[in-house]
């Protein structure tokens, strides 16, 4: 809920105006709105779509009860679309907003780091590679190991009252934003 509350806020906000002319964002905050609605992790059929995304790692059986990672790669509607529209849009950035059990964290996937640290510099994250366990299937393998697409995961501590979610991570949002939309960010 955290991560797609702040995407939305952002959206809502207007701060994306002084991005006009630089750069195009494309917004997706509830990729899993079933999900959303039912407040899980997994959509209406069960699958987590952050393991269901067609990895050279991705397998079908999941690695903690958590995890399903679907019937095949890429079987979910969401996963499908989500795809297309990748396809589609070819970013050169991809910022993904979570929330966590513990250990907030800005992650990133790829050739991302340097837009880690702006990020964590302005939001006082601890910034890591690895999460600490695999992630067959994810969005971060799938972009940023595999397509080397600079990808970000936030992770926000989950419970996070969303007004505070704001105040810690709009700045941090605007500011990613902004540096990756400068012509030699990548």
């Amino acid at each position: 809920m955290e991560g797609y509350a702040l995407i939305e806020r952002y959206v809502a906000s207007g701060k994306w105006g002084s991005l006009a002319g630089k750069a195009t964002l494309w917004a997706i905050p509830r990729l899993n709105p079933d999900g959303c609605a039912l407040g899980q992790r997994l959509n209406a059929n069960g699958v987590d779509l952050n393991r269901n995304l067609p990895t050279q790692d991705w397998i079908p059986a999941s690695l903690e009860a958590r995890y399903p990672p679907g019937s095949a790669p890429g079987s979910e509607p969401e996963t499908q679309v989500l795809l297309t529209s990748l396809a589609r849009i070819q970013p050169q950035f991809i910022l993904s907003a979570h929330s966590c059990q513990a250990h907030p964290c800005v992650n990133y996937n790829g050739p991302a780091l340097e837009l880690a640290q702006v990020m964590a510099a302005c939001n006082g994250l601890p910034i890591t590679a690895d999460i600490g366990y695999p992630t067959p299937g994810s969005l971060g393998t799938w972009a940023g190991q595999e397509r080397r697409i600079p990808t970000l995961t936030l992770e926000i501590l989950r419970g996070t009252p969303l007004d505070q979610v704001w105040q810690e991570q709009a700045e941090a949002l605007q500011a990613v934003l902004e540096w990756a939309a400068q012509g030699d960010a990548f």
